[in-house]
């Protein structure tokens, strides 16, 4: 199985999750590991070169959790001339979008991981929590290789604004 991403920074999201189609594999944990996924119902299209989860669709890797309505994977032609079961080249979770990990939980309408440019993009209504701490825009981009984030705000009647609430760390300081 080729690793087809890097380390993702501990406070962001990757959708990069990828079911066994031929010899693609999925990573959505630092590390990798072994793939568990679930879904109310699943589809090939060979010629199209797409995995599809559909209904309450989940994978899970390590301590990571992707969830969404529908998770669709794309891969490349594979080197005997087949429409697929290459390298994944996209991942879109659709509906209900939610990556879990150990410390933080990002939520947002729809998520794509683009093998190509490394980025992932989560859109809709995009709420990041990590413990008390909160922040919410309407899309964040992570170029992954670099580990760079960037939330784009909401619309609202005052332009487009980012919003969030940090709480400090409440501990005593130690001399």
């Amino acid at each position: 199985m080729r690793n087809f991403t890097r380390r993702l920074p501990a406070a962001l999201i990757t959708a990069a999750a990828v079911a066994m189609v031929g010899p693609a594999g999925a990573q959505i944990a630092p590390g990798g590991g072994p793939v568990a996924y679930g879904a109310d119902n699943s589809e090939y299209i060979d010629s199209e070169g797409v995995f599809r989860l559909i209904g309450r669709a989940e994978m899970i890797q390590g301590e990571n959790r992707l969830r969404a309505d529908t998770i669709d994977m794309f891969t490349t032609p594979n080197q005997r001339g087949g429409a697929s079961g290459g390298d994944v080249r996209e991942v879109v979770a659709t509906g209900n979008v939610y990556f879990v990990t150990p410390i933080q939980v990002v939520r947002g309408d729809r998520a794509v991981y683009t093998a190509a440019t490394d980025q992932v993009v989560i859109t809709g209504d995009v709420i990041l929590t990590q413990g008390e701490n909160v922040m919410t825009g309407s899309r964040l981009t992570i170029v992954v290789s670099t580990n760079r984030a960037t939330m784009d705000g909401t619309p609202s009647t005052n332009g487009s604004r980012v919003r969030g609430v940090f709480y400090p760390d409440e501990s005593p300081a130690r001399d």
